[in-house]
C-alpha cells in the first residue's frame, strides 16, 4: 500500500498520470553530396533541405519513437561514401539509410548494404539499374525515392522525335554521361531516328565550344544536355549565333542554375520532372520551403522528393517502432497513406518494383518566365 502511495505521490508531483516509457530512438543514416563540384552540391543540399522539414513535420505529430538523422558528407567521392555508409552500419549501427547524390556511389556500396541486409532509399541518384540490380534478390534491401534516368530520357526522346528533324547530344565521359549516352542512342533507334552529331566531354572542362559548334554544323535543333556541368553548353551559344533548343537532365530545373545561365538564355529549356508547381499542394510546399530556407532553398523538385523520402522513411520507423533493419524493410515495402508532394503515389512500393516515381509520374519541365512548368505538346 505505501509502494502504490509513493508511487502516486513521485506522479503527482511530476504532473503526470500513468506509467511513463522511455521513447524509443532510431537512428536514420543519411549520406548526401555536401561539398565539392557545385551541381552535386546543390543536389545534395536541396535533397536534405526536404529531408529536415519532413522530419520536423513528423516530430510535429508527437511520435512514439524519436528518429536521430545522422548526416554524412561523401564528398562526392565513392571511396568516402562506402567509408561513411561502413561507419553508420558498423560504428552508429543505423537501421536504415538514405542517399547519395551521385549514381556512381549508391552503386559502390548499394552491395553492402545489400549484404548487411539494411535498407537503403536512395536519392536523389538517378541511374537506371540502382534497384532494379536488386529486384530479384529475395528480399531486396534497396528502394529509390528519385528521378529515374530511362523514365526521364523516354519522355525527352518521345518528345523530341515529335517536334524535332535533327537531333544532338552532348555528354560527358563519366559512366553516368556514357550510360545515358547508350540509352539515348537506343532509344532514338527504336523510334527509327538517329542523332546528327554526338560529342562527348571530359568532367572537368569549362568551354563546350568545340562540341556546340559540331552540334550548329550539323544542323541540330535540339541539343540534348548530359554533362554534369549544366551551364556550360549555353556559354557559347550567343558567339555562335546558334541557339537550339536544349533538353536534358532534371538538374537543368534548378535556380542556381537560371542564376548561373541568365532568365533570357534558360528560357524554354526542357527536362524531366516530378513536381507540378501548378499543383496547389505543390504550390503551397513551394512557399513554406522559401520561407523556411530563404535564399538557401533553390530547387523545388529535389526538395520535394527530399520531403518525401523522408515521409516515406519516418512513418515507416514509425509503424515499426524500433531498430530492426528486416522489419524496416518489409514495412517499407508495404508503406501506404504517404501524402506526397511530388508525383510519388500513396502506396509507393511494391515487392516488384521499388521506385517511388515510375514512368506515368515522370513528365516534362519547359523554364518560361523564370520558372519551370510543365511543358504542353
Amino acid at each position: 500500500m505505501r509502494k502504490i502511495w509513493a508511487a502516486a505521490a513521485i506522479a503527482g508531483v511530476l504532473g503526470t498520470v500513468g506509467p511513463v516509457y522511455a521513447q524509443e530512438t532510431v537512428k536514420v543514416g543519411v549520406v548526401l553530396g555536401l561539398s565539392g563540384p557545385p551541381a552535386i552540391v546543390d543536389f545534395g543540399e536541396s535533397y536534405l533541405q526536404g529531408l529536415k522539414l519532413a522530419l520536423k513535420d513528423h516530430e510535429a505529430k508527437n511520435p512514439k519513437t524519436k528518429i536521430d538523422l545522422v548526416v554524412y558528407d561523401d564528398e562526392a567521392n565513392p571511396q568516402r561514401a562506402v567509408s561513411v555508409v561502413q561507419r553508420l552500419i558498423q560504428n552508429d549501427r543505423a537501421p536504415i539509410v538514405i542517399g547519395t547524390v551521385s549514381s556512381g556511389n549508391v552503386l559502390a556500396f548499394a552491395p553492402i548494404l545489400q549484404r548487411a541486409s539494411i535498407p537503403l532509399v536512395a536519392g536523389p541518384a538517378i541511374a537506371t539499374p540502382i534497384t532494379t540490380q536488386f529486384i530479384d534478390q529475395k528480399p531486396s534491401f534497396i528502394f529509390r525515392c528519385s528521378m529515374v534516368e530511362k523514365f526521364q530520357i523516354e519522355a525527352i526522346l518521345d518528345w523530341g522525335v515529335k517536334t524535332f528533324k535533327k537531333i544532338g547530344l552532348v555528354h560527358s565521359t563519366t559512366g553516368y554521361g556514357s550510360v545515358s549516352a547508350k540509352e539515348i542512342e537506343a532509344g532514338l533507334k527504336a523510334r527509327g531516328q538517329e542523332l546528327v552529331a554526338i560529342e562527348a566531354a571530359a568532367p572537368g572542362v569549362n568551354d563546350l565550344t568545340p562540341q556546340m559548334i559540331k552540334m550548329r554544323d550539323a544542323g541540330a535543333e535540339l541539343v540534348l544536355n548530359f554533362h554534369e556541368s549544366f551551364e556550360l553548353i549555353y556559354r557559347p551559344m550567343a558567339r555562335l549565333n546558334y541557339r537550339p533548343v536544349i533538353a536534358g537532365n532534371w538538374g537543368l530545373s534548378s535556380l542556381k542554375v537560371e542564376q548561373i545561365v541568365g532568365k533570357e538564355a534558360i528560357e524554354g529549356t526542357v527536362m524531366g520532372q516530378a513536381l507540378d508547381l501548378a499543383d496547389p499542394k505543390a504550390k503551397a510546399f513551394d512557399e513554406r520551403m522559401r520561407k523556411e530556407y530563404g535564399k538557401d532553398y533553390r530547387w523545388p523538385v529535389l526538395a520535394s522528393l527530399g520531403y518525401d523520402a523522408g515521409q516515406i522513411v519516418f512513418k515507416t520507423v514509425e509503424k515499426v517502432g524500433k531498430s530492426d533493419p528486416k522489419a524496416l524493410r518489409d514495412a517499407l515495402e508495404a508503406i501506404d497513406g504517404v501524402d506526397a508532394v511530388s508525383e510519388t503515389p500513396a502506396k509507393p512500393f511494391s515487392p516488384t518494383d521499388h521506385e517511388c516515381l515510375d514512368k506515368e509520374h515522370v513528365f516534362l519541365g519547359v523554364w518560361k518566365d523564370g520558372q519551370v512548368v510543365r511543358l504542353k505538346y
